[in-house]
């Protein structure tokens, strides 16, 4: 039995629509189990976002001509990096309950939110240099497992680590494919 070939824009379109339905069935079921002390509930949060953002993007691609799989390959890290910026930035939120003054405030807000503008600051030099940016955020995520290990459980590794490995690879992944289809362009 032949399968009937789907147009390249249709097939795009549905690879959207799924992503937009399995990232809104994840944030729904992380409502359902909550994020507080839960590992399960913080990574549905963040695949479930992930995946809705992705849907949301992988559009942006076809006007360089990609195909929807290598569009999913140029925005899944950038697309990682964006929600775990915001991800990182919910941890600054606690400085309006101490109580500290405007200046007080904007002070610990700006030393909460450093992690997040260097996160956004690799990005931005990810976003056209993907093999810098990729070995970054590789040694981002294990800087940070060095630097706080014995303090954590191993669960709050993964959760601050992993995500900044995982972009790592994907940039250099995404790298890795766009060096090999220029080689054989040229050759």
């Amino acid at each position: 039995m032949d399968s009937i070939p789907i147009a390249p824009a249709r097939q795009g379109r549905l690879t959207s629509v799924i992503l937009l339905l399995s990232g809104a069935i994840a944030l729904i079921t992380t409502y359902v189990v909550g994020i507080a002390d839960n590992i399960p509930g913080i990574l549905l949060l963040l695949l479930g976002s992930c995946a809705v953002l992705l849907g949301l993007l992988i559009k942006a691609g076809a006007a360089n001509g990609l195909g929807p799989w290598r569009r999913i390959l140029y925005w899944s890290p950038r697309v990682l990096c964006i929600v775990f910026a915001a991800f990182v930035s919910l941890f600054a939120l606690d400085v309006f309950s101490e109580g500290a003054g405007f200046w007080g405030t904007a002070g610990a807000l700006f030393m909460h939110l450093l992690p997040t503008f260097f996160i956004v600051g690799v990005l931005v030099l990810s976003w056209r240099r993907e093999g810098v940016g990729g070995i970054v955020f590789i040694a981002l995520g294990v800087a940070y497992v060095i630097l706080a290990w014995g303090r954590f459980t191993i669960g709050t590794y993964a959760i601050m680590s992993g995500p900044l490995v995982l972009a790592g690879a994907l940039f250099l992944f995404n790298w890795y494919q766009k060096a090999k289809s220029r080689s054989a362009s040229h050759a």
